[in-house]
C-alpha cells in the first residue's frame, strides 16, 4: 500500500501512525471542514503532516443557514452558494467530496475552478460561522 486515507483523525492519531516505523502514512485525511465548521488549525495541523484535508459532507449544514450571503458573492461570477462554498475550501487547500444523484448538480459541483473569491469575500465566508448569521 502506498497512500493511505483516513477519516476524522486527530493530530494525536495521525502522530501515531506516523511513529510506526515502515507504516504506510496517510496522506489524506476526511474532516468535516467547510463554511459552517473548520476549526482553527484544523489545516495546519494536517498541513504540517503532508496530508491533505478531504471536506466529506461540505454543504450539509451551510447551505440552509449561510445560502444567502453565499448566494450574494456567487452573483459576481455567475456561481450559486453551493460553488462559493466549495471555492472556499479549495482557496483553503483543502478538497472536497460531494455527492448526488442529479448529474446537473454533479457538475455544479466540480465548475469551481474557473473562479476565485476575493481576499475580502474569503474573510466574509470565513466569518460567518463564528458570527452565526442565519
Amino acid at each position: 500500500v502506498d497512500d493511505l486515507a483516513v477519516s476524522n483523525f486527530s493530530p494525536n492519531q495521525l502522530d501515531a501512525i506516523m511513529a510506526i516505523p515502515g507504516a504506510t502514512r496517510p496522506t489524506v485525511n476526511q474532516l468535516p471542514f467547510s463554511v459552517a465548521y473548520h476549526p482553527q488549525g484544523i489545516l495546519d495541523y494536517n498541513s504540517k503532516r503532508d496530508v491533505l484535508v478531504q471536506s466529506w459532507s461540505p454543504l450539509s449544514r451551510v447551505l440552509p443557514r449561510y445560502g444567502g450571503v453565499l448566494d450574494a458573492i456567487g452573483k459576481n461570477y455567475g456561481k450559486s452558494a453551493a460553488q462559493v462554498g466549495l471555492r472556499w475550501i479549495v482557496q483553503n487547500g483543502a478538497a472536497f467530496s460531494t455527492q448526488s444523484k442529479s448529474k446537473t448538480h454533479f457538475e455544479e459541483d466540480l465548475n469551481v475552478f474557473d473562479f476565485a473569491l476575493s481576499d475580502e469575500e474569503m474573510a466574509k465566508v470565513t466569518q460567518l460561522a463564528a458570527a452565526g448569521v442565519l
